[in-house]
């Protein structure tokens, strides 16, 4: 059984209307910026810090958005609205499944993709 690819290349494109030099600039722009925007969403989540996660989340989703990887930008979303709404017990479980596109998405992109807590 083949993997389900976790990035939309060709919806990705649409955006760019086929600038495949963007495309692949985005990619590695999004390696290299994620990483840490999650490690901030984490960080905003354990402090209960509504209006940071909120930012964030949404700054992920976008970013996830651009590379056509709709599974994390979906959750990114979700913690995002949960956030906006006060709710961030919710925001926390939502985080989980985050994470898990998350790696996917960044195995994909041939880069480690395990989450590691900072500090543990």
């Amino acid at each position: 059984m083949k993997n389900q690819e976790q990035i939309d290349g060709s919806k990705a494109l649409q955006w760019l209307e086929g600038d495949e030099k963007m495309f692949a600039r985005i990619k590695t722009i999004f390696k290299k910026n994620v990483p840490a925007q999650v490690d901030q969403l984490r960080g905003f989540l354990d402090a209960g810090d509504n209006s940071s996660t909120e930012l964030i989340a949404h700054t992920i989703m976008g970013s996830s958005a651009m590379l056509g990887a709709s599974g994390m930008s979906d959750r990114a979303r979700e913690i995002e609205c949960s956030a906006i709404q006060g709710d961030m017990n919710s925001a926390r479980l939502s985080f989980t499944d985050f994470i898990e596109e998350y790696e996917k998405v960044m195995a994909e992109l041939g880069k480690e993709g395990k989450y590691e807590h900072p500090g543990g």
